[in-house]
């Protein structure tokens, strides 16, 4: 079976990141190990959000307890998404590192995610 460690956003009305990616993997078949960056009532881009943005550590945490349960070895991609602060893009490359010792076929998708300015918008090197 096909493993996906997906470290991405969660939002609790709308389909994006995990919200929208977990159940569609499952559905196909695949192992999915969601971990959240943030759980916000929505997405970006309506004009407010609530919730909680996850520090860093806890991410770390989250993946550490995967790890100590010795099955990074079984994960065959690894997923990310919006991230939510800029410290959170060292500690996914830590455990993008992680992951490659225990697997060093594991590949990477990495959604960048930058229309996070506003509904429509995209923001590319300080220009609106």
């Amino acid at each position: 079976m096909t493993t996906i460690l997906s470290i991405q956003s969660s939002v609790a009305y709308g389909h994006v990141g995990n919200s929208a990616a977990t159940f569609p993997l499952m559905r196909l078949g695949v192992n999915v190990w969601p971990v959240l960056t943030v759980h916000f009532s929505n997405n970006t881009s309506y004009p407010s959000k609530r919730g909680p943005l996850l520090a860093p550590s806890d991410v770390a945490d989250v993946v550490q307890g995967i790890d100590e349960l010795g099955v990074l070895p079984q994960v065959d991609f690894f997923l990310t998404g919006y991230q939510g602060a800029p410290a959170m893009g060292a500690e996914i490359l830590r455990i993008v590192e992680l992951v490659k010792q225990h697997n060093p076929q594991a590949v990477w998708c990495c959604d960048p995610v930058m229309g996070d300015v506003g509904r429509g918008h995209v923001r590319l090197g300080g220009h609106p």
